[in-house]
């Protein structure tokens, strides 16, 4: 068994006993971490408050080869997200990349480019005051990019030409030229959305709410093909905020 430090993400967690949980980390040099936090659920635990998900900590734990639940050890809070967290829009919405993050991350496998860019969204969405929507498809895009699911937007799939007027999106592969075979049509202001999230990968644009919304709706369509899964958390968000 080694110990080992390191920083994560808390992705989500599960109950496991009347004072434990089980509790699943994105962390950038071991990708997907699961630990077994024993005690956190008494009354009083030091580990309690730094569990939460989407809060980002330092941690450590000890590692058997093997062994799909690891024991953690300490956790220590870097970044509680209250700005997340206190509003229902940006929590119900963030739990899709949360999510997404989750299904794309390995065991066991470096992680950094996917754990930064989570990262990245998480402090955005922090202090955003934009359209909740449009900053969640800025991150879904990008963790999809930096996981190799990326879809192609620059010119059409099938021709590789310029996609026209009025493009279309095909769910397999990215944006298709006008009068190719389609998933759906796209408008113009949603594809000019899906170009600047693309072409913008430090900080989200600001974008017509319509805009977003249509390039959060293709993207979401595009990851659970890509995935062949459904996404809980587009349920939630469903019942909270109306279909995306």
């Amino acid at each position: 068994m080694s110990q080992i430090k390191t920083t994560g993400i808390v992705l989500r967690g599960v109950d496991f006993s009347e004072t434990s949980r089980v509790i699943t980390f994105l962390t950038p040099d071991r990708g997907q971490v699961t630990c077994m936090a024993k005690g956190v659920r008494r009354k009083g635990s030091s580990l309690g408050a730094a569990l939460d998900t989407f809060n980002h900590i330092d941690m450590v734990y000890y590692h058997r080869d093997g062994r799909d639940v690891q024991q953690l050890g300490e956790a220590s809070l870097l970044h509680r997200f209250d700005g997340i967290k206190a509003n229902l829009e940006r929590s119900g919405y963030g739990a899709f990349p949360m999510e997404l993050a989750w299904m794309v991350s390995g065991r066991n496998a470096p992680s950094e480019d996917l754990f930064a860019v989570l990262v990245q969204g998480l402090e955005g969405l922090d202090s955003w005051t934009g359209d909740v929507p449009t900053h969640v498809a800025w991150q879904v895009l990008h963790l999809l990019r930096v996981a190799g699911f990326a879809p192609v937007l620059d010119r059409c799939v099938v021709t590789h030409g310029p996609v026209g007027p009025t493009p279309g999106f095909c769910y397999e592969s990215g944006v298709v030229a006008t009068g190719q075979r389609a998933d759906r049509k796209l408008s113009a202001t949603g594809y000019a959305a899906l170009r600047a999230l693309e072409k913008e990968e430090d900080v989200c644009p600001a974008l017509p709410k319509a805009a977003g919304a249509e390039a959060l709706a293709v993207l979401y369509r595009f990851a659970r093909h890509q995935l062949e899964t459904e996404f809980k958390s587009m349920r939630v968000i469903a019942d909270l905020f109306g279909p995306v």
